[in-house]
């Protein structure tokens, strides 16, 4: 049997999000891992970032996989594919699945032969099985419970050989699962999956040790949250810090987790020493009623510009999340964002507006009070649709970000982030990394001269930065800054160049985004603040969590809203 895995992400998500570099696909590798189990197997991988798919070799089996944005991307690579190969059979899994079949909305993946919904390990092989021995299989198959951690395999070292230098470093998921209860989003509502399940470090030290030996120095670390148990957590760091004691082998590390990594010291002085060194923190708002009405707890259990600032001085870089459209987010919520962000020294970051993910308990409240739309569920490229009706008028949400974003680009406003950053990073705590660092400028412009897209890319952001005489005198007030502050106990070129890339980004994506770019839309006009909680919002729900902790999430956020409403209501 021949399958062929084919990866066809969203090409504008992928330009502008991930600065025209490309990571591994890592559903992939394994993937393989698990279908090299059957006998007379012969896979290989297709990447359209790379390889074109009118030169796609035949296949018997195409498995393809993405998320909500990949839409358009996965069906016209299933039409070009079809078109040559009508006898093969097409596979679609990923998070698109799950998001979809929750929405009810499954039909639109219908051109697909089989679409499962849930983890794959065992699934696709049992599937691939049927299809070989000509057995009946059903066009939507739905895994009932998330795969056990603990059995994964190793990823296809033959696939990973034959294709990883493509990539900027590596991606190797470790653990799946987060135990908070954010009502906005969808990984709690995953079977199983508010609480953390982990690979054995041992796996993790071994794949990481083969992927190193291939060439990766940058490591994605991925996950739901790092940190969910935080145990578990700390035997990794010790593992990894083994590693490369016995090996003298090291890598940076980039992971995702969450804001109460600040309440543990000895965690974060592992983690710098096991080489992490950016990491994805969901800070969405710097507003508490905000945070609260969704119930982002963990953010709001903590003095939450403190936390920041303790985490990055001990060297890491966060890369936050930042939501703008909450019910209570304030009239001044870009002043309050702004100053958060200068305040907590970010020097990197994006933000985005909010969405109510499908099977997520704020999909059911805007579903209940009739704020849903109907939209592809999410944002894509540069056009900022969301399927929320928002509590304020449509042009004030667009205005705030437009706002926000412009004052963000300004070249004062980006020096000060920087030296902010740079005065966490004097701290005594400060602990340096061990490696170049997960943002290699050297490998980062070589890999991009190496395609003519993302040069093209790198050209356009040279432009944008230097066509603006008072973004060139701001970039010469940060380069004197660095050379003055930077020590050889303390370099700070490193950080500097990942300031520098992150700024040149978020001016290719904002500095010609106009109102034309939205598609948003606010509550009607009978939409009354009363009825911003919906009836039994607190005591029905589907999920398959312990009652008595859901029920505590929903009180945190009904009486958020509540009190929002009734302050509302009064003026």
């Amino acid at each position: 049997m021949r399958v062929t895995f084919v990866h066809t992400p969203n090409r504008a998500f992928v330009d502008t999000q991930l600065f025209g570099i490309h990571l591994m696909p890592v559903w992939a590798y394994s993937l393989a891992a698990h279908v090299a189990t059957l006998p007379d197997v012969e896979m290989t991988l297709v990447d359209d970032r790379f390889d074109r798919l009118d030169a796609t070799p035949a296949a018997d089996v195409f498995c393809l996989s993405g998320l909500n944005q990949d839409h358009d991307a996965l069906v016209a690579a299933h039409r070009a594919l079809k078109a040559r190969f009508p006898s093969a059979r097409f596979l679609l899994g990923g998070p698109i699945c799950w998001s979809y079949h929750t929405a009810g909305r499954i039909d639109a993946l219908a051109m697909f032969d089989h679409v499962v919904v849930g983890d794959g390990e065992e699934a696709l092989p049992a599937l691939l099985r049927a299809i070989r021995d000509g057995a009946s299989a059903s066009p939507v198959i739905v895994v009932p419970e998330r795969f056990p951690l603990g059995r994964a395999r190793p990823m296809h070292q033959g696939l990973l050989a034959a294709t990883m230098h493509r990539y900027y470093g590596a991606v190797l998921e470790v653990s799946r699962g987060c135990p908070f209860l954010c009502e906005f989003c969808d990984i709690r509502v995953l079977p199983d999956n508010n609480r953390a399940h982990v690979k054995d470090p041992a796996l993790v030290v071994a794949e990481l040790d083969a992927l190193y030996d291939l060439g990766a120095r940058q490591v994605l670390f991925a996950c739901d949250n790092f940190i969910g148990d935080v145990r578990w957590a700390e035997r990794l760091c010790d593992a990894i810090i083994d590693w490369q004691v016995r090996t003298g082998k090291s890598v940076s590390g980039y992971t995702w987790l969450t804001v109460n990594l600040a309440r543990h010291p000895a965690l974060m002085q592992k983690l710098r020493r096991a080489g992490f060194d950016l990491l994805f923190i969901g800070v969405e708002s710097f507003n508490r009623s905000s945070l609260l009405e969704t119930a982002k707890v963990q953010n709001s259990a903590v003095h939450l510009v403190e936390a920041l600032q303790a985490i990055q001085s001990r060297g890491f870089v966060i890369v936050p999340g930042l939501i703008f459209g909450f019910d209570t987010d304030p009239d001044d919520v870009t002043d309050l964002t702004l100053q958060g962000i200068l305040d907590s020294g970010l020097i990197a970051g994006d933000p985005s507006l909010l969405t109510a993910l499908p099977g997520t308990p704020l999909y059911q409240r805007m579903q209940r009070t009739g704020r849903l739309r109907d939209t592809k569920l999410g944002l894509g490229g540069f056009k900022y649709q969301t399927n929320i009706r928002y509590l304020k008028p449509a042009g004030r949400v667009r205005a705030e970000f437009l706002d926000f974003v412009r004052r963000l680009n300004d070249g004062a406003c980006q020096v000060a982030r920087l030296e902010r950053f740079y005065d966490l990073v004097a701290s005594e705590h400060f602990v340096p990394r061990r490696a170049a660092g997960y943002v290699d400028l050297g490998r980062l412009v070589g890999m991009i001269f190496a395609n003519l897209r993302a040069t093209r890319l790198l050209l356009r952001r040279i432009g944008r930065l230097v066509r603006s005489p008072s973004r060139v005198v701001q970039l010469g007030r940060a380069l004197a800054l660095t050379a003055r502050r930077t020590s050889p106990d303390r370099p700070l070129w490193p950080y500097f160049q990942l300031w520098l890339i992150n700024w040149s980004n978020t001016l290719i994506k904002y500095a010609s985004l106009t109102d034309a770019d939205f598609d948003v839309a606010s509550v009607r006009e009978e939409f009354s603040v009363g009825d911003l909680v919906p009836d039994r919002y607190e005591e029905e729900h589907e999920e398959q969590i312990p009652t008595p902790k859901i029920r505590a999430q929903r009180r945190v956020t009904a009486s958020a809203l509540r009190s929002f409403g009734r302050v509302a209501a009064a003026r």
